[in-house]
């Protein structure tokens, strides 16, 4: 082994050792699709605990430490959220967000076809104790909704169908933070935050759905659980 190689395990150990030690034992015992049982993950399993192990080596540069610190991150992230992502049912989809001086507007990019007129209209299985539904208007291209509590407290949900030539979503961009959220752990939605104007939640499944609210009753939290129980065809 040269002295490069040699540098570069070292950086390697290090870096599993303060990256991922306190989660492998977690990871190589759970169940289910997140670790397979397969001939490739038993050969990378070896691989990184034998790199783990206790050796001599030289201690090597910081930024090789830096740089295989966030290699082996990348790549025990990647390969976990690959396995334990199942087969998305909806079409796949891309975002496109065009920030303006007071806005930012979403538009959708099918890669396979969607429906062009709304087929179905998709409910939630489940609101908050308290909370109920009310049917603003449809169309054949737009439902809206409100979800309402006891003291009005209200959380729009729209369903309309994906225009990929169009952006069909506005949000006010004042302290706006856009953040990936999946749901079910395999539909990916954004979630725009408005520090004290409003939290909104968009995603994907066949259509475009939006839950949006300006509401201190409400929190990320409930809109992802209301969208979790919201599926296209189910």
């Amino acid at each position: 082994m040269n002295t490069a190689e040699e540098i570069f395990r070292g950086a390697l150990r290090r870096a599993l050792g303060e990256i991922v030690r306190e989660d492998w034992d977690a990871m190589t015992q759970a169940s289910g699709p997140a670790i397979p049982k397969d001939r490739d993950y038993r050969r990378y399993r070896r691989e990184v605990k034998s790199l783990l192990r206790d050796g001599a080596g030289r201690t090597p540069h910081p930024r090789l430490v830096k740089a295989a610190a966030i290699l082996i991150s990348t790549i025990v992230s990647l390969f976990a959220l690959g396995m334990a992502i199942q087969p998305v049912r909806a079409a796949v989809l891309r975002y496109a967000i065009r920030a303006y001086d007071t806005h930012v507007g979403v538009r959708y990019d099918a890669e396979e076809p969607v429906p062009s007129v709304i087929e179905e209209v998709v409910l939630p299985a489940w609101l908050p104790d308290g909370w109920t539904l009310e049917t603003n208007f449809a169309t054949d291209y737009l439902v809206t909704h409100t979800i309402l509590d006891a003291a009005r407290d209200r959380i729009m949900l729209d369903q309309h169908i994906i225009k990929p030539d169009a952006e069909t979503d506005w949000f006010d961009n004042r302290d706006l933070v856009i953040e990936s959220v999946l749901l079910n752990g395999r539909t990916e939605a954004r979630l725009f935050t408005s520090a004290g104007r409003y939290l909104a939640l968009t995603w994907t499944d066949g259509y475009v759905f939006t839950l949006k609210t300006n509401s201190d009753a409400v929190d990320a939290d409930m809109l992802i659980r209301i969208a979790e129980s919201m599926e296209h065809g189910s």
